[in-house]
């Protein structure tokens, strides 16, 4: 279960990093050495040590120049008295807000120094949104190294398993992946070209990121299901191995033949290979056939969703199918269901979804009309002639 989130600082929640290499372009120029950024980047995410590193393999500078890191110090505070603090990166505000609404534990862990992470949040005013403040420079080793990440996760009292990193740099995805922890990577350009494929997901803005979609990178990344959404009597999830006997209960029933629409193939032959049904659908594709729970009961009722489909002439589609057991019909479930999906599908950005139901089938025909379908003159190849197709075109009901 996801209880913690952790946030680097530079170039995750302010826009610091070009201030940074100013800062250390300024304090070397006056030691007559002109730094290539090339040679600073791959210290972006770590420390002031790991730069010195750098430095003394390029410009043959002592790792132990106090003198210099004192020089860094004091141009550091001229630019921020002539500056003022690097700006916040656009909606972090309002992101951490819907954080804590959602009632997560949140932290820095960054490798600046404390007092640094401390000016900073209580400059913008984010620092009520945090409950620890960790700096990479109490720990033995700086990222790519997992200690900042554990260090904090210690610090809160949760496991590294209960905690989702926000980053920016490859050696603080690396960290993050180093320490167990779920990492979703803000992309910043003006953090350099940093290579962020170790991270679990990535973003480019804060804007339209919730608490909902941090949590089912968590999920997919833990290989748990996450939630899709809810209604008031309904929760649609995503399926888990452990839900198949009961689909396939469902699925066998006599009646389940004409409540099928959308599956090209028996639920067994779809989830044979299980894993691999989630990984494709779920992570990558970000759709699926999802399970239907009744929430008074706790009990499967159903499965729902919408997946790509090829059509005629290889044609791509987003087909939207749903099935529910015969003891829960005629309740209202399915149109409460699919009207959930649906509007779940406009929000992921499908642009039409269709459906394909049997002529005589009734009350689907009529619940595709409730839900803004409409009959289309098509056929799909290898369909029986009584199969209707219907579409909605979601870009029209915003």
């Amino acid at each position: 279960m996801l209880k913690g989130i952790i946030f680097d600082m530079d170039g995750v929640l302010i826009n610091s990093e070009p201030f940074h290499f100013q800062v250390w372009k300024e304090t070397l120029k006056a030691r007559g050495i002109h730094i290539d950024y090339e040679v600073y980047k791959p210290c972006i995410g770590s420390t002031v040590g790991f730069l010195m590193e750098l430095l003394h393999e390029h410009y043959q500078v002592d790792v132990q120049d106090t003198a210099l890191i004192a020089e860094m110090k004091s141009m550091k505070k001229k630019m921020i008295e002539e500056r003022g603090y690097p700006s916040l990166i656009p909606w972090v505000k309002e992101f951490l807000e819907r954080l804590q609404e959602a009632g997560y534990v949140l932290a820095v862990a960054s490798s600046s120094p404390l007092s640094y992470i401390r000016n900073v949040t209580e400059h913008w005013g984010i620092d009520r949104y945090f409950q620890k403040l960790v700096s990479g420079e109490t720990v033995k080793h700086p990222k790519p190294a997992p200690d900042v990440f554990l260090k904090t996760a210690e610090i809160l009292g949760l496991s590294p398993e209960e905690c989702l990193v926000i980053e920016d740099s490859e050696n603080g995805c690396k960290a993050a992946k180093a320490a167990g922890m779920a990492c979703m990577a803000y992309y910043n350009p003006d953090s350099g070209k940093q290579d962020l494929s170790t991270a679990f997901a990535l973003v480019e803005g804060f804007e339209e990121v919730d608490s909902a979609f941090v949590e089912k990178i968590y999920c997919h990344f833990h290989h748990l299901p996450a939630k899709v959404c809810e209604t008031n009597r309904l929760l649609i999830r995503e399926m888990e191995k452990g839900d198949i006997p009961r689909m396939m209960e469902i699925c066998s029933q006599e009646t389940s033949a004409d409540a099928c629409e959308g599956v090209a193939k028996p639920l067994k032959e779809e989830l044979e290979d299980f894993e691999m049904y989630r990984r494709y659908m779920y992570e990558l594709c970000d759709m699926g056939y999802w399970c239907i729970l009744e929430k008074a009961s706790g009990e499967i009722i159903g499965r729902a969703g919408v997946e790509p489909k090829l059509w005629n002439d290889n044609k791509t589609v987003v087909e939207l199918g749903y099935m529910i057991d015969e003891k829960f019909r005629r309740r209202g479930f399915a149109y409460e269901a699919c009207r959930a999906i649906v509007e779940e599908a406009k929000k992921r950005g499908a642009f039409y979804l269709y459906c394909r139901i049997k002529s005589a089938n009734m009350p689907s025909l009529e619940l595709a009309r409730k839900l803004g379908f409409q009959k289309i003159d098509y056929h799909l190849e290898g369909d029986s002639e009584d199969m209707e197709v219907w579409r909605c075109a979601c870009h029209g009901n915003h």
